[in-house]
This record gives C-alpha cells, sequence and structure tokens, in this order.
C-alpha cells in the first residue's frame, strides 16, 4: 500500500510538470454568430466549427482547450456591410488568441477567412418535386405515390434568383427490393444564389403485399357495322390480376375493359374471335385472361 500511495504521488507530481511544458494539441473551435437580426438568413453555408492547432503551456491548454468548449464568436451586426458578412484571417486569429489565451500561438486554422452572403429578403414559398425511383420485391406494389414532408419549403435569395424558381427538387433517390414502407430524410438540391429552408425532407414510401383476384368481365364488340349485330359466346370471360391489399374488397370490375373486333371475322377459322385487354387501371398488377377467344354469331337486323 505504501508502494502504491508513492507511485500515484510520483505520477501526480509527474502529471503536473509535464503541464508546465510547452505542448501542442488540436481543437474543434464552435463558430457563432452572435447580434444576427430575426430578418437575416444567410445563403451561405455557416461552419459550424474550425479545427485549430495550439501551441502553448500544457496548463494554459487544458484550461482553455480541455475545460472549456472553446468558441469564436463573430459579431454580425460589426462585420456585415451590404449582404456580406466579412471575417478576415487576422479577425479569426485575433479571436483565437482571446479564446486561448494570449500566450498561445496559433499554428493551424482549417479556415482562413469568412465571407458569408445572406439576405433580408422574405423567403418565397414552393413545392418540393420528388425525385425518387421505388421498386418493390416481387410480390409487393408502391401504395399510390411517394410524398414529401413537407410537401413545400421556403427559398431565400436576391428578387432577381428567387423571381425564377418555381419549384425545388429532391437529391435524385432509387430505392430497390422493397417489401415495407420506408420513411427517409432526403437532401433538397442545392440552387445556385439561394438557400431553402427546410434543407431536407421526410419522403414517405407506402408498400403492401399484392393478392391474387380473379373477376368476370363482360366482353364488348367493337366496329359493328350498322344493321348488324354480335352476339358473344359466353359474354363474360374470368380474367385474373393482383392487387394491393388495401384495394382487395374494391369492384374494379367496370374499370376492365376487353373487347373483340368485327373485322378479325375475315380471319377466323374456328368460330371464334381473339379476347382483347383494351383498359385496365395500373393499380392492377399482371392483368391475364383465363379465356382467350370465344364463339360469335352475326345476327342482321
Amino acid at each position: 500500500m505504501l508502494f502504491l500511495v508513492f507511485v500515484i504521488v510520483s505520477a501526480l507530481f509527474w502529471f503536473i510538470m509535464a503541464l508546465n511544458d510547452s505542448a501542442q494539441d488540436h481543437f474543434n473551435v464552435n463558430l457563432r454568430i452572435i447580434n444576427q437580426p430575426d430578418s437575416v438568413t444567410f445563403i451561405s453555408d455557416v461552419p459550424e466549427r474550425i479545427h485549430v492547432s495550439v501551441s502553448d503551456k500544457g496548463t494554459n491548454l487544458w484550461r482553455n482547450g480541455y475545460l472549456k468548449h472553446p468558441t469564436v464568436n463573430v459579431d454580425f451586426k460589426e462585420y456585415s456591410n451590404d449582404g456580406v458578412l466579412r471575417y478576415s484571417y487576422n479577425d479569426l486569429i485575433s479571436s483565437l488568441r482571446e479564446t486561448f489565451g494570449g500566450g498561445a500561438v496559433i499554428t493551424s486554422v482549417s479556415l482562413d477567412s469568412l465571407q458569408l452572403f445572406y439576405t433580408t429578403n422574405a423567403g418565397k414559398k414552393v413545392p418540393v418535386l420528388i425525385n425518387c425511383q421505388v421498386f418493390p420485391s416481387p410480390g409487393s406494389t408502391l401504395e399510390g405515390s411517394v410524398k414529401a414532408s413537407p410537401g413545400s419549403v421556403y427559398v431565400y435569395g436576391g428578387k432577381d434568383v428567387l423571381d425564377t424558381i418555381r419549384y425545388v427538387s429532391t437529391e435524385p433517390v432509387v430505392l430497390r427490393n422493397l417489401s415495407e414502407s420506408t420513411n427517409l430524410e432526403v437532401k433538397i438540391k442545392r440552387i445556385t444564389g439561394a438557400r431553402v429552408l427546410p434543407s431536407k425532407v421526410e419522403l414517405k414510401v407506402g408498400i403492401e403485399p399484392l393478392v391474387k383476384k380473379q373477376a368476370m368481365v363482360t366482353v364488348e364488340a367493337v366496329n359493328v357495322p350498322a344493321g348488324e349485330e354480335l352476339l358473344l359466346f359466353p359474354s363474360k370471360v374470368p380474367v385474373e390480376y393482383y392487387v394491393a391489399m388495401s384495394l382487395l374488397n374494391q369492384d374494379e370490375d367496370n374499370n376492365i375493359h376487353l373487347t373483340v373486333d368485327y373485322e378479325d371475322i375475315s380471319e377466323s377459322k374456328d368460330g371464334k374471335l381473339p379476347v382483347e385487354i383494351n383498359k385496365f387501371p395500373d393499380r392492377l398488377k399482371n392483368l391475364s385472361l383465363k379465356t382467350d377467344s370465344i364463339e360469335y354469331a352475326v345476327v342482321k337486323d
């Protein structure tokens, strides 16, 4: 125990002596714009922190760099003029010396100066255009369309820039093999000379399982000459398709259009006409006929 006490005391003395030696270390210094009016919006990106290398006594580095969060405050009212905030390299070094103490030597800074453009113009509200491709997994389908939240954002900039902007677009996103609903955050595509707030939106992608459904659909005869009638046997044929589970109980029969063409009679050799799928909603997937041809009879008035 006595030996352990001496070891601890020795380590403490060594630590104190080491702190009195000159040392160099690296720090992330917070950067804040103070006294910024509410009417001001920065178009340029304001860095949140700068990387600084500082040389000084260990005690000073410990006190000014580790025990507190070093911060450089840039006074908006002092350094802004006519839409631009300018903060020179000398201004930055001077602020860093105040932060780390007069004896500190700033050996390197990740930022040489600040030149931030801003505007006092009110923001222009524009819709968000979603640039997203969705490829559901087999057996699944996209429920409705992809939605953005919020659906509109504000664009800030000079009047000449704002007058040309009608909408903003998300960065392109491709989602493959989705089997369940997904929410993801995407960035708004940057616009030169303007700033978009918020700069990100949440995309909501609804995915549903597909279920098989069968229906009996009436077949319609087309291109029948006046004075004649085309009788079909049977008049309805079975179709099969896949639909999202939420639409399973909806009646889609009237939205499926099947036809036979009177003009195909000249090519018919077996007394049958081919049934064609003329139109059906996109929400019905893989629609197919269980009967591809039917018998007919021509009746003249």
